[in-house]
């Protein structure tokens, strides 16, 4: 992860700890919204992964819970992502920049197929492809 992280620093000059924090927000938003068994295979392909997205992501309720359900998945998915990820300090470059990144990283580390297919599964997220 720490690869993927000093991609990220690098990238948009956040500071290493601010990218750690936005790296697990976006891992979260991924281990929430999408097909569980993709996702399952995903994390198992990223040593550190679910860790990360767990030690960030809030509740880890999956779907966003009462609210997520009545937004289609975005209350407790993309949208409140992007609310967590500015209230650490990101601006909307910066998340685009992340999103790709981290898609881009788990490509490398669990191959394009797998990658697509659980983006696919996120509304909003397939853009970043």
């Amino acid at each position: 992860m720490q690869v993927l992280i000093d991609r990220i620093v690098e990238k948009t000059g956040l500071a290493p700890e601010v990218a750690e924090k936005a790296t697990g927000i976006m891992l979260s938003l991924v281990k929430t919204q999408g097909d569980e068994a993709k996702v399952t295979q995903l994390f198992d392909a990223i040593p550190g992964a679910g860790e990360l997205a767990d030690r960030h992501g809030g509740d880890g309720a999956r779907g966003g819970g009462l609210l997520g359900m009545l937004g289609g998945g975005l209350m407790g998915g993309p949208l409140a992502a992007v609310s967590k990820l500015q209230s650490a300090g990101l601006n909307m470059d910066q998340i685009k920049v992340l999103g790709k990144e981290t898609l881009g990283f788990a490509k490398e580390q669990a191959g394009e197929e797998l990658v697509k297919d659980v983006a696919n599964s996120i509304p909003g997220i397939s853009g970043y492809l």
